[in-house]
């Protein structure tokens, strides 16, 4: 693999992180909580200049679908179990949408076809089947921090990072262990006083 080619497929991974990132699972924010949220995201993912995609109500349950299902193979990556209802509506929503196989001797892809949101939307899984096709799926992980959840890359030498930031989650996280310890030590080993 060229390096041209492992900044493409880092650029890849970086769209399918983002998008399933549009959620802010701790503060409620949903980037594309609405057709028309979604289109301007969608817009903004192609470079779109003329404003939004248009996206219908399907549509956007599809994008979500999509979304959810792939956090719950994240959360699977990271050592959770997937969330069956979740991965079987990712299943639903991608049996929907317009691919195209193409194959050669050495080679195949996945490419969207035609324009418009579902295309994009069979775009980004397109680049998650080719990532566990390739090895790279394994390092695409969501964070364990349940009122995060962020999807990450796990770029650590032995696929070892279970948090999308050791700054932030992590540290959280730890405090929290280390809280329910001294809770656990400092708890029902306390005696009331004898009454006489």
């Amino acid at each position: 693999m060229s390096a041209t080619d492992a900044v493409d497929q880092d650029t890849e991974l970086l769209l399918l992180q983002e998008f399933v990132n549009t959620t802010d699972i701790e503060s409620g924010v949903d980037e594309i909580a609405t057709p028309e949220m979604l289109g301007a995201w969608l817009a903004v993912q192609v470079g779109g200049t003329s404003g939004p995609i248009p996206v219908d109500r399907d549509t956007l349950r599809r994008a979500v679908d999509i979304r959810e299902g792939l956090r719950a193979l994240g959360r699977s990556n990271n050592g959770e179990p997937a969330d069956a209802e979740r991965v079987a509506a990712l299943n639903r929503a991608a049996a929907s949408l317009p691919v195209s196989i193409s194959l050669s001797p050495d080679a195949w892809d996945l490419a969207p076809i035609g324009r418009g949101a579902d295309a994009l939307l069979a775009r980004i899984l397109s680049i998650q089947l080719k990532a566990m096709a390739d090895g790279r799926w394994s390092r695409v992980k969501a964070c364990r921090n349940d009122t995060c959840q962020f999807l990450f890359v796990d770029r650590s030498r032995n696929r070892s990072a279970t948090w999308c930031s050791m700054a932030v989650c992590g540290s959280r996280m730890k405090a929290r262990s280390y809280r329910a310890r001294r809770r656990g030590a400092d708890g029902p080993s306390q005696r009331a006083p004898s009454g006489g």
